[in-house]
This record gives C-alpha cells, structure tokens and sequence, in this order.
C-alpha cells in the first residue's frame, strides 16, 4: 500500500522543499516539492533511511490523525455493505514502524469492505454495460485501487464525469474511470472498494439500478463526512 499525501514543507539534504507531495509506502517515501529556485525536485528516500525518519517524525501527529479518520472511514462504509471490522489498536513507539503497521492494518481493512462490496455488486447484476455519470462538482478520490490518494481529497477533480464499463453479464468484471474532458484522472477495479467511493459521488446513480441507488447516497455521506474532517486536518497542519 502507499499513502501518498500532502506534507507541506520539508528539508531533505539541507535543502528546504515546499508544497510537498510524498508517497509513503514500506520501502520507500519519495517526495515532490519546489526547491528554493521555483523548480519541481523530486528524493527518493529508503524508508527507513535517516532523511525519511526524520520526515516521518515531523509529521507523526498529522499522518496519525489522517489515519484515525481514514480508518473510522473504511469502518463506516464496511457498515453500509454487510460487514463488521473490529479495529486494531497499534502502540509502537518507532515512527515508521508504526506508520507501516497502520498502513497495513488498512489495508487489511480495505480488504474486507472490498468483500462486502463485491457480494452487493455481484447480487445486482448490472451485465454489460457502458454507462457515464454525471459527477459531484468536486470528487474526491480517498483510495484508489488500495493506495491512499489524499492529494485527490486536498485537490479534489473538479467538472468529471465517472464512467462504468463491465465486461460479463454475471459476476461483475469491469472498471469504474473518472475523466476531464479527454483526460482519464482516475481508473480502479470495479470490484475494488474504491470504485465504491467513487461510484457514490455521481448525481445521477439511479442508472445503475434500485439496489445501487439506495447504497450509493449513504456512503457518499461518509465520504463528505471524513474528507471534511481530513481537509480540517490538512488545515491544522498548514498543508494546504
């Protein structure tokens, strides 16, 4: 899993990086942010290097309670498709090790929605279909595929329209893509719950049918839920 997320400002090497993007993962945090000189650089770190350590110190109170909401979040939609996750506590004091071990556990978590989800999809049987829906102002993406996408939620798409193609008539196959214009952002897995997510935020789901369109509006209510409670976060933190 990776979590890429905004972290604001960092200095790696003596040399200060703002408007930073990372993506965190357990072997790897590589970051993107505007040197001194105005210019994109990007670090690739270890993960467990001592510049990596050192960022994921700084920011060990935000991804924390990133992940606190994130995680509430996952559990929240697991209700709304017949499933139950117990949440594990984690105290380990190393801050890698504890960030890898939550990522992890998310995951896992993740994994159980998309099994709940996958009964629902494949109890309705939407067949072969190439649908286009009309999308919320501004999407957010939270997880694509099983990565965290929190610079889709600081920067959410704005004017796109979600996209649902299925391959086979029975067990559902197929992907869900959002586009700009001629520009696919986004492209998951249907049967991954991020496409849950995003299918939630299109105004017009009663296309999909009647058993999809009573799902779709409570999820989506998590959805602006915790990524309200995500942005505030960001805030608090001067990342955004």
């Amino acid at each position: 899993m990776e979590f890429l997320v905004p972290l604001g400002s960092v200095v790696i090497g003596g040399r200060p990086l703002s408007n930073v993007r990372a993506s965190i993962s357990d072997k790897y945090v590589f970051i993107i942010g505007i040197g001194p000189d105005g210019s994109y650089e990007e670090r690739l770190l270890e993960v467990g290097s001592d510049e990596s350590r050192q960022v994921i110190n700084n920011y060990k109170d935000y991804l924390s309670g990133l992940l606190n909401r994130l995680d509430e979040f996952i559990v929240s939609v697991g209700r709304e498709v017949g499933v139950d996750i117990s949440m594990r506590s984690v105290v380990i004091e190393d801050a890698v090790q504890l960030l890898i071990k939550r990522l992890s556990n998310h995951d896992e978590y993740l994994r159980i929605v998309g099994d709940g989800w996958r009964r629902i999809l494949d109890s309705v049987r939407l067949g072969k279909v190439s649908i286009s829906l009309t999308g919320y102002d501004k999407i957010y993406v939270t997880h694509s595929g099983n990565n965290i996408t929190l610079n889709l939620v600081a920067e959410p798409i704005e004017g796109g329209v979600i996209e649902v193609i299925t391959y086979t008539e029975g067990k559902v196959t197929g992907v869900v893509r959002v586009r700009v214009n001629e520009d696919v952002v986004v492209k998951v897995d249907i049967r991954s719950p991020s496409s849950l997510i995003i299918l939630s935020q299109a105004k017009d789901i009663n296309k999909l049918g009647g058993a999809l369109a009573n799902l779709l509006p409570r999820v989506r209510n998590h959805v602006i839920k915790y990524v309200d409670e995500i942005l505030s976060i960001m805030k608090k933190y001067g990342v955004i």
